[in-house]
């Protein structure tokens, strides 16, 4: 997310990600299509970040990024 969030503040058009098959990261493509429908901007995925981080340093979630962003970006809808 941190490389993502680095390309988008850079002024790139695009960036390729490869999941090598990794269970955690296979929402990425939900992920990005539902940061995409809301038009996320850098700074709105940024606090869902830290409030990400906030609630797993408080074990108030024991879900990953991806899937907690999801869950929270289909709360907010």
């Amino acid at each position: 997310m941190l490389q993502w969030l680095a390309i988008s503040q850079s002024g790139r058009a695009f960036m390729s990600y490869y999941t090598f098959g990794l269970q955690a990261l296979q929402n990425v493509s939900q992920v990005v299509e539902r940061i995409g429908l809301q038009e996320m901007n850098v700074g709105e995925l940024w606090s869902k970040l830290v409030e990400y981080s906030t609630e797993r340093l408080s074990r108030r979630t024991k879900l990953g990024f991806f899937s907690w962003l999801i869950t929270s970006l289909s709360s907010t809808n």
